[in-house]
Formats: C-alpha cells, sequence, structure tokens
C-alpha cells in the first residue's frame, strides 16, 4: 500500500494525523442515530482500503438508515471538524473513499428503489447498479452507464465519479442521467438540487460565481465526451437551461452527500449486433478508430493481449489486439444492413473473428471486456504490480492513434512493461505500466511517467480522468489540468459548500478549511 505522505504534500498527508478517538466517536455516534455504528480494530482495518493502492484507518463506521441518520452525524462531525466519507461497494481505484474520519456506508440500508416512472427512477444512494438494472429490465428500461464494477458498484459512488463504461459512445456518461439530487451539507442542513429549476440557496450562489466566467469555462475545458477531473462547472449551464445538480457529479462527495438521486431511463434497445475484430497490434486498432466511428456505434471497445488473457503473457501478445464493436437498433433488416456494411469496410483493415446479433454470444464476447481489470491485477507478481495512476486518460478519438505511439515509446524509454485497454471509440485509454514496486526509486519512476502523460494529454485538448475520478492519486494534477483560474473557481465552491473542509477532504481540492 502506498502511503499518502509519499504521495501528496503536507494537506493531504495529514489525513493521517487527526487524533484517533474511535471509542469516544463510535459511542457518541451511536447515541444519536438509529442506525448500527462499529469502531473496532476489525472492522476499521476492513474498511482502510478500497480499490486502490491506498490504505487510510477510518475511526468509525456508521450504515445510517436515513437521512436523518445523515443530518445528524453531519452535525456532529461538523462542531468537532472531523472528516467525513460516503461508501458504496468500494470499487473506487483512487482511495476516493478513505478517510480516517467517519465513513458512512449506504449499501446495507439506504439501498432502495423508492419510485419507478414512465421515463425516469428515484433511487437511494446504495443500491448497486446489478440490482437497478434487474429491476428496470422488468419495465423495459435501462440507465446506459455501466462500470465494469457494475455487480458491485452503487448509483452513489457512479454520481460521486461520474461513471461511465463502455456504452458512453452512443449515450452519455452519468452526467446526461441524474435530473436530480436530495443532499445532506456538512452542518446537517438538507439540500436538493433538480433540473426542474428547483434548487436550495446554497446551490444558488454558485449561478453568481459561474455566470461571468462562462466564456472561460467554455475555453479551459477539455472537447472530450467523458471527464471526471475537477468539477463539472462546463455542464451546469447548456443552451436550453441551468442544470443545478450536475455540480454534485464527479465531485465525490465533497460538496455534499447524496441521500436520493432521480435518474432519467431510456428503452431497452430492440437489437443489438457485435461484431469482433482482430488487429496486429494496439497502434493499428487505434487508427482505426476514426474510421469506425463514422458508422456510429454505440460502443467500440479495446483489449491488448496482455489484457485479454487469464494466464501469465510473453512477448507474443504484443502482436495482437482486438476491438468489440457494437451497434444497436429497433428494425433488425436495418441493424443487419448498417453491420454488413460495416464488415466490408474493415475487413480491409481487420480481421472480423464474429459477428453476430445472438444475445448470448454478445455477452459471452463482452464478459472478456469486463473481465480486464481482473486480468491486469492479476499480473502481479510479489512486489511487481500494475500501478494505476494514469490508467483513465481520454483524448479525442482522431489522436488515439498518436497517443498510443507516444505511450508505447513512454514505456520504452523506461524500459516497463504495461497494458492497454479501454474505450477506443471515446479516446479513453485504461494504461497501466507494471512496475516494480520493490525499489526505492519505483514513486519517482512513476510520477515522472505521469508528469510526461499528463503533459501529452493537456496540450491535446484531453483529460487525465475520463471516468475514473480523482481520489487521492490525481487530486495535485488537477491545477495543472485547468489553470490557476479555474482552480480557484473549484477552491470558493469548495469554501461555500464546505467551508470546513471535512466532507472527503483530500479530494479534488487542497486547501486549509476554515
Amino acid at each position: 500500500m502506498f502511503e499518502l505522505g509519499s504521495q501528496h504534500n503536507n494537506i493531504v498527508s495529514n489525513l493521517l494525523k487527526v487524533v484517533n478517538m474511535p471509542n469516544f466517536t463510535g459511542q457518541e455516534i451511536a447515541r444519536i442515530t438509529s442506525s448500527e455504528t462499529l469502531w473496532d480494530a476489525w472492522s476499521r482495518k476492513i474498511y482502510s482500503v478500497d480499490a486502490s493502492n491506498f490504505q487510510i484507518e477510518p475511526m468509525v463506521i456508521n450504515y445510517p438508515q436515513n437521512e436523518f441518520d445523515v443530518q445528524h452525524i453531519c452535525e456532529y462531525a461538523s462542531t468537532r471538524n472531523i472528516p467525513l466519507v460516503c461508501r458504496g461497494g468500494g470499487t473506487g481505484l483512487l482511495g476516493q473513499c478513505l478517510s480516517n474520519g467517519i465513513v458512512l456506508d449506504f449499501v446495507r440500508n439506504m439501498n432502495k428503489i423508492l419510485e419507478i416512472g414512465e421515463n425516469y427512477v428515484v433511487v437511494e444512494p446504495g443500491i448497486t447498479k446489478h440490482v437497478l438494472d434487474l429491476e428496470l429490465r422488468k419495465h423495459g428500461k435501462f440507465i446506459p452507464p455501466n462500470p465494469a464494477s457494475s455487480n458491485y458498484c452503487t448509483i452513489g459512488g457512479m454520481i460521486a465519479n461520474n461513471s461511465s463504461g463502455p456504452y458512453t459512445l452512443g449515450y452519455g456518461s452519468m452526467i446526461s442521467y441524474v435530473s436530480g439530487v436530495d443532499t445532506v451539507y456538512s452542518g446537517g442542513v438538507f439540500g436538493y438540487a433538480y433540473d426542474n429549476g428547483r434548487f436550495d440557496t446554497t446551490v444558488k450562489k454558485i449561478t453568481d460565481i459561474l455566470v461571468p466566467k462562462i466564456g472561460l469555462i467554455k475555453r479551459i475545458y477539455p472537447k472530450v465526451n467523458k471527464n471526471s477531473c475537477g468539477y463539472r462547472l462546463d455542464s451546469i449551464f447548456d443552451e436550453e437551461r441551468f442544470h443545478p445538480q450536475r455540480i454534485f457529479l464527479a465531485s465525490e462527495g465533497t460538496l455534499g452527500i447524496v441521500t436520493k438521486a432521480k435518474l432519467l431511463t431510456l428503452n431497452i434497445p430492440e437489437f443489438r449486433h457485435l461484431c469482433f475484430l482482430s488487429f496486429p497490434d494496439v497502434e493499428e486498432a487505434a487508427r482505426s478508430i476514426p474510421h469506425i466511428l463514422k458508422h456510429k456505434p454505440v460502443a467500440v471497445e479495446l483489449l491488448d493481449g496482455y489484457s485479454n488473457v487469464k494466464v501469465n503473457p510473453d512477448d507474443n501478445l504484443r502482436k495482437n489486439c482486438t476491438l468489440l464493436v457494437e451497434f444497436h437498433g429497433e428494425i433488425i433488416t436495418q441493424l443487419e444492413k448498417r453491420a454488413k456494411n460495416f464488415e466490408i469496410e474493415v475487413s480491409q483493415f481487420a480481421q472480423v473473428l464474429e459477428s453476430t446479433t445472438d444475445p448470448a454470444s454478445i455477452e459471452k464476447i463482452w464478459r472478456q471486456r469486463k473481465n480486464a481489470l481482473n486480468n491486469v491485477l492479476k499480473m502481479t507478481v510479489g512486489s511487481r504490480r500494475p500501478l494505476g495512476i494514469i490508467e483513465d486518460t481520454i483524448v479525442d478519438p482522431s489522436l488515439l492513434a498518436q497517443f498510443v505511439v507516444f505511450l508505447t515509446n513512454l514505456y520504452k524509454k523506461y524500459k516497463v512493461d504495461y497494458v492497454i485497454y479501454g474505450h477506443a471509440g471515446d479516446g479513453n485509454l485504461h494504461t497501466r505500466p507494471i512496475i516494480e514496486t520493490g525499489q526505492d526509486f519505483h514513486e519517482s519512476l512513476v510520477e515522472e511517467m505521469a508528469s510526461n502523460v499528463f503533459k501529452f494529454v493537456i496540450s491535446h485538448g484531453g483529460s487525465i480522468s475520463a471516468e475514473h475520478g480523482d481520489g487521492l492519486a490525481r487530486v495535485k494534477y488537477i491545477p495543472k489540468m485547468y489553470g490557476v483560474d479555474i482552480y480557484r473557481i473549484f477552491v470558493r465552491i469548495k469554501e461555500i459548500f464546505d467551508k470546513k473542509n471535512i466532507m472527503n477532504p483530500g479530494k479534488k481540492v487542497l486547501f486549509e478549511g476554515k
């Protein structure tokens, strides 16, 4: 596990230095709430980790029953300046849900579907995406964002990260499907923000900040179709309306705690067609993306040879890369015609391994993609492991081949092995160098590589975090991503919502709370 002191400046490392009073705080939280509270050493150890490489032991874990439990805990934490963090499935890759304060685990109790309408659903934050999918399917509906961790990740976590997944290309990310949220702020004040013009006075304050800066925001923000870096100020205003709830998308619980969310739903497409393509290598696959996108697929996923195996990889796997290209349609004959035209063109530069509309066959192929991260993590041998600080960059798809060449040359320069997979149709690659972490200089090596990669991505109009968020690992790079002027707006917004800096401190912005 990485120690925060070796990763961040003093502000973040202070997370490890708060006075540890688990017994007293746990007893107090148990007294003021109706929900189970844990503070024994074993529970705190379990909640000290997530899917990242970080480890921070919390003071107390609480399983809130309702928004009133959340309110009471927020009031208590505010008066004592104790950090608060929310936790869903613990699938975050960058330490988003780790804290040395109070952890609110929503999965056990606040996991209900409250209402299903014709084109929406209202849920609590602790419901997992998989459970929600199963229920919506009974109504012929779905919510397109679908991370590989969908069996475990929660809607609250997906809001906190602005999660996406493979179908962002055709349908957009989570930010397009959250039409409103109910919240609790750090002092225990209830809040709300909805697309219909309803929002609280705290949310209203950000309009005065953002309206004069719209030109700056449009100029600075990356021109990509998914982004989880910083606060999504670019999404709050568009030509049609004000979207106040979007300030909470990708905010990682640093502004308020979402206790209820209204999500838009779509009709499940009648028919799907999946083409499974093979290329000589990743660069050739990346060069094909602009041609493939002309056919308007809903998903284009890339797997290099290393991320698509379950055994120890060898060098021959560098000579193999596959793409999954999916199309949706309501009329099967039209869909098959589109797929046939696509196959004729793509066969000029790729081998078509399989082309099918059979749902079972499609799911079987997609399982290979969903298992990519598991396959990568299994490559850990002793202290040699795939590290994830640059695992979520995104550039315009037209630049993807150029980016792949840059990456592979960088890996050769540093003489490290690597894996590349991800959402190629969006220009979003999940690449990880495989580093010998037992070496004294490995952290400086990773830092240097990350700086080079982020410099390339930022200079080419991309984002350093497409869908995984910033967490502890990337928070210090946010000022480089957006520049001083935008970052100052981030800090000002954080001060408005959480002036004591107790809501998941050390994420998104680094400053000393008042």
